[in-house]
């Protein structure tokens, strides 16, 4: 009852803010400013919801572990129910319901134009994905206690099997199947990009568009090769001048190797510093059932996540970004298109050039280090 009261108290006034974003919205991207409001009352709600959904997700699915089951069976069943309880709560209940509640507020149309055959196929393999990891989080456990290893050799081991899924197994499952350039007039771009991958002797890369509203590109990491997908409206709101430009950064991180050798080792990290915090300093609190405690750990597990997950992270991506410019200017040889690129990419989305955010540097910043490099 404690946690249903702490999370009403918290819900509300996010949804009064909700509430206001959207008697402003009119279907379009966002200000800045308003956006930023939207995203932290929505996050406010998911985690509430988040929080809420705990008591009744453990009473619901507790009944149905064998608990007269032993040795590593027990701990592969313990770690199945915790992977699914991270699922509901983190994927569902937090990210879901922020998303859900952001776009609502905004009245924005559905980024993406998947089907819902699709968006299913993807949250099934996405479940599975954090059922894997429980189970093999727990079996490293069970490992710990039979055979006396130290639990800081294995912590990270066991943190990294989820965002190592999410890195380099889902996104291939996701965009592998998607619609290649090909299905776009960019027959000038495909070419460049293939004189290029051989100049350059870049590790293997496949495109793949991402049908929808989305206006951005990223690349990943994967076993055999790179995956780089780039939005629809991206593709259909810049010339193929702009576009090379937007791949050339892309493929500037993949030349660089940001993603295997950067992002993944800063996102285990950050974990692994949060779970240990949370062990340490939030579960004691949530064990009084008191509202003030229960209060104060809500707020120490958001202060956590925002250090580990989210500010500590951010310090590294920014300066990725930075390095990822430097050298795309150097592929195409000069910096305007880059320069033309970034600017349209403000405009596509709506964001002032100063805008930022935790894992990229404003666009303006950006600007002004291409125009006026420093000494790496």
């Amino acid at each position: 009852m404690a946690i249903l009261v702490v999370a009403c108290s918290l819900a509300l006034p996010a949804l009064l803010v909700l509430l206001w974003v959207r008697a402003k919205s009119n279907g379009e991207e966002p200000s800045h400013r308003v956006n930023q409001v939207a995203w932290i009352a929505s996050s406010v709600i998911g985690g509430s919801v988040a929080l809420s959904s705990l008591q009744p997700w453990f009473a619901a699915v507790w009944s149905l572990i064998d608990l007269s089951s032993t040795g590593w069976l027990l701990f592969a069943s313990l770690g199945a129910f915790m992977g699914l309880t991270m699922y509901v709560v983190m994927r569902v209940a937090l990210f879901g319901v922020a998303t859900a509640c952001h776009r609502w507020s905004c009245r924005l149309p559905p980024e993406y134009a998947d089907s819902v055959r699709h968006r299913l196929l993807m949250e099934l393999y996405v479940l599975l994905g954090f059922a894997a990891a429980g189970v093999v989080a727990l079996l490293l456990g069970y490992a710990v206690i039979t055979f006396d290893i130290p639990t800081w050799s294995v912590l990270p081991l066991a943190v990294a099997v989820l965002p190592f899924y999410q890195t380099f197994g889902l996104p291939w499952l996701q965009y592998l199947r998607a619609p290649r350039l090909t299905t776009r007039n960019v027959a000038e771009v495909e070419a460049w990009l293939e004189t290029l991958r051989s100049a350059r002797a870049l590790p293997r890369f496949h495109v793949r568009v991402q049908e929808g509203h989305l206006a951005n590109a990223f690349a990943t990491a994967g076993l055999r090769a790179h995956l780089l997908v780039i939005g629809g409206r991206l593709l259909d709101g810049m010339s193929n001048t702009e576009l090379r430009a937007v791949l050339a950064h892309e493929l500037a991180h993949i030349e660089k190797g940001h993603v295997p050798r950067l992002v993944l080792p800063l996102i285990i990290v950050g974990l692994t510093l949060h779970v240990l915090s949370i062990t340490w300093f939030v579960r004691p609190l949530f064990a009084t059932d008191e509202v003030p405690y229960l209060i104060a750990g809500a707020t120490l597990a958001g202060v956590f996540g925002g250090i580990y997950l989210v500010a500590l992270p951010g310090v590294f991506m920014r300066r990725m970004e930075f390095q990822a410019d430097r050298l795309a200017t150097e592929i195409l040889g000069e910096a305007e298109p880059l320069i033309n690129a970034l600017t349209k990419l403000a405009e596509l989305n709506r964001q002032p050039l100063s805008a930022k955010s935790w894992s990229h540097p404003s666009i303006q910043a950006r600007i002004d280090a291409i125009r006026h490099p420093t000494p790496a």
